[in-house]
């Protein structure tokens, strides 16, 4: 049950610490920052884990002679070695600028018991035996990196093991035989237990940590437009109390895959130690998802008298029309209308302090759906502009939004074809539609959101977003 969350933090800080990408990468997209909290965090669970890894080390039986008086040469066997109880009694973790993280376990205790038989000649003894070992240290440093993908990979660089004391009591008949070597007897004891312990560590770092790095995402799949690059872009910021490490956040198309046109802006984080984890998106983020969408066509939108409210006052009919474009009846008697509505170019969100907004503007082409065939006659095209305000928001691993009108939409007459149109009028309709149908729509899709880069179960909880010039900060503590 402790295994999920300190293999939660561990990877985050292997994250942090991924070597072999160049000083002088591109702005990122996104950055994880993680705060001594978080650190403390994998620690208390580490040792837990370590705990119950290092109990289960499965001892190798030894043997050995030695001569004692006039019985001359005696071989002995200790053998069914088994640890009871494993103490790790003090552990610390700790960040090391341009060094990276270093594990340290200290004044740490193991108890042993098992058998043990002596042999001269044809007669053979056997008793029992009890070990006590004190002041065991544990040293352990890792080194990381990247595979292909730009997922990080993990090894044992560094792992040191030595006890500061050791005791064995031998019991059985003839046991004081053993005990006058007592001291090469727990110097095998001693030598068993250093090699053991660093072997459990790599062991456990190969078969757990590993295949858990393998789950962090590098590229996700968002739905059947689009996908977003989660891969590392540059080197970790590491400093004694915070890990920054930079993703590239970018939005691509699911059957495309060209870069950005334009740069993400420099993300600058404050130093906040409040919660375990921090989590900065920057609007690099959000404004290549809008150019993916609008390149797919996604937000394109072709309006039909079907699709307007059964209450509305207005209808897309020309006979609702009259008031608006006097001759519009006249030319096209009783005959249904379709406006197709589609940016002039990718919206783009702007992250100032406390606000999101954007400023999308949009063309509007008007058609007479002609009831006796399938053509239809273009009529006008105008030009909207508004200003919307967009409220984000995170669950426990998506970050998702919602859109208000910051202002009510503006038209501006581009071409006609029916003569006189009256924009004000058409302006009070749109906006009407746009409240009641545009914004809903819209807002549904954003209700969907995109998934946070976690590793697999990770959940956040105690949640706390901020807006700041040209990101979002997420603060999260750890289930």
């Amino acid at each position: 049950m402790m295994a999920r969350p300190y293999c939660v933090v561990v990877a985050l800080l292997l994250l942090a610490m991924v070597s072999g990408f160049g000083e002088g990468a591109s702005n990122p997209g996104f950055v994880a920052r993680i705060t001594r909290k978080g650190l403390e965090y994998g620690r208390r669970f580490g040792v837990a884990i370590l705990k119950k890894e290092l109990s289960t080390i499965k001892l190798p039986d030894f043997s050995g002679s030695f001569k004692v008086g006039w019985i001359k040469s005696v071989s002995y066997d200790f053998y069914r070695l088994k640890i009871h109880r494993f103490e790790l009694r003090n552990s610390d973790l700790r960040l090391r600028p341009r060094q990276g993280v270093t594990a340290s376990l200290s004044n740490n205790y193991v108890f042993v018991s098992g058998n043990w038989k002596v042999k001269k000649a044809f007669v053979t003894l056997d008793g029992t035996f009890d070990v006590s070992v004190d002041g065991i240290s544990i040293s352990v440093s890792l080194n990381l990196g990247k595979d292909h993908s730009g997922r990080p990979t993990a090894s044992v660089a560094h792992c040191r093991s030595s006890i500061g004391h050791i005791s064995a009591d031998i019991s059985g008949r003839l046991s004081w035989i053993l005990n006058l070597f007592h001291e090469r007897i727990e110097n095998n004891f001693k030598n068993i237990l250093e090699q053991k312990i660093c072997e459990m560590v790599r062991k456990s770092t190969t078969s757990h940590l590993e295949p858990y790095l393998r789950t962090l995402p590098v590229i996700l799949m968002i739905d059947q437009v689009a996908g977003i690059d989660y891969s590392l872009v540059g080197a970790p910021q590491v400093t004694s109390q915070v890990l920054d490490t930079p993703f590239k956040g970018e939005f691509f198309g699911r059957n495309w895959h060209s870069p950005a046109p334009f740069d993400a802006p420099t993300i600058r984080l404050t130093e906040k130690h409040d919660h375990m984890v921090y989590f900065a998106v920057s609007e690099y983020v959000f404004n290549t998802a809008s150019r993916v969408y609008h390149q797919a066509g996604r937000m394109n939108f072709t309006i039909q008298n079907k699709h307007i409210p059964m209450d509305s006052p207005i209808r897309l009919h020309t006979s609702s029309f009259r008031t608006i474009i006097p001759r519009l009846a006249r030319l096209y008697p009783n005959t249904e209308l379709e406006l197709e509505m589609s940016p002039e170019s990718a919206p783009f969100l702007r992250f100032t302090p406390g606000n999101v907004t954007l400023m999308p503007v949009l063309d509007i082409q008007a058609f007479a759906l002609l009831p006796t065939s399938s053509d239809r006659k273009p009529l006008f095209q105008l030009r909207v502009t508004t200003n919307i305000s967009a409220t984000i928001s995170v669950s426990s691993d998506r970050i998702v939004g919602s859109v208000t009108t910051g202002s009510k939409l503006k038209l501006e007459l581009k071409h006609s074809n029916v003569r006189f149109i009256n924009v004000e009028l058409m302006e009070a309709i749109l906006n009407y539609y746009a409240l009641h149908t545009i914004y809903p729509s819209l807002n549904a899709k954003l209700e969907e959101g995109f998934p946070l880069p976690l590793p697999r179960d990770t959940h956040l909880n105690s949640l706390e977003l901020q807006v700041h010039e040209n990101f979002l900060l997420l603060g999260a503590n750890l289930d």
